[in-house]
């Protein structure tokens, strides 16, 4: 499949067609929330496929209009053979506990600046607190459909338009402002820049995916971890952990640096 309009979207495009996506997601809502009442459906039980239909509706309309399939959304490299792919998930994941710890931190110091509304409180309880839905929602569903757009449709466009880093984090941005609030915004801008990197270097979503993943597991345990122990919902990391996380991101950096010079020696 020849690819076209490469440089779709811009910017502005970008931030419509999130706009977009959004207002799909609430039509969708609404019609399962007026048949609530005669259905016994739940709201947290459809969610997830809510989100699937949502995205499933745009990106068929957005490949079709860029001449893409899936497979070339999911991984544009040609140079990167699957073994040489998953051997470099195993740095990706051990990124993971310095990223939480920097997000925990970034998130302290934000709530103490601006408590979060009790409003807000009960959003994110409920959505942390599904058990197994949850898991499934945060951890399999919305890091596979928000890479493929956040990282797969709107930074593999703004490579084209703009330079790296400007591209990188206004990809990072838009993931951020489509979470809808300033706590959920700031990580995931942050978690939205590592995505971003890791993608300009693989042209491949899986790094994103797996890092994304593993990133909201980490945060449902976390609240897990603080409300079964009735102390705090913010994770509170203990002198041990740190040390242990920043062995393992280190670590992580290190091999990372080391193989991504190999994958890109070999026409990545």
């Amino acid at each position: 499949m020849n690819q076209k309009h490469e440089r779709f979207p811009s910017a502005l495009e970008a931030f419509f067609l999130i706009v977009f996506l959004l207002g799909i997601e609430m039509l969708l809502n609404m019609l399962v929330h007026d048949s609530m009442a005669w259905t016994g459906i739940g709201m947290d039980e459809v969610d997830g496929v809510i989100m699937v239909l949502s995205n499933a509706a745009l990106f068929t309309a957005v490949l079709q209009y860029k001449g893409m399939s899936y497979g070339e959304l999911f991984h544009s490299s040609t140079g990167t053979s699957p073994a040489r792919l998953l051997l470099l998930l195993v740095p990706v994941i051990l990124l993971v506990p310095g990223l939480e710890l920097s997000l925990n931190f970034l998130g302290g110091l934000l709530e103490e600046w601006q408590p979060v509304p009790a409003g807000q409180q009960r959003i994110f309880d409920e959505m942390m607190s599904n058990g197994v839905h949850s898991f499934i929602v945060a951890c399999l569903v919305a890091p596979v459909l928000e890479e493929m757009l956040f990282r797969g449709v709107v930074l593999r466009s703004f490579l084209q338009q703009y330079s790296r880093w400007l591209a990188i984090l206004g990809s990072a941005c838009l993931f951020g402002l489509a979470h809808m609030n300033i706590y959920q915004f700031l990580c995931a801008s942050v978690v939205g820049v590592v995505c971003a990197w890791l993608y300009e270097k693989t042209r491949s979503l899986w790094p994103g995916i797996v890092l994304h993943a593993s990133s909201n597991g980490v945060a449902i345990y976390a609240y897990r971890w603080g409300t079964l122990r009735g102390v705090s919902t913010t994770w509170q990391p203990s002198a041990t952990l740190c040390v242990a996380a920043l062995i393992s991101t280190s670590l992580g950096i290190y091999l990372l640096r080391r193989m991504l010079v190999s994958v890109n020696a070999t026409a990545l």
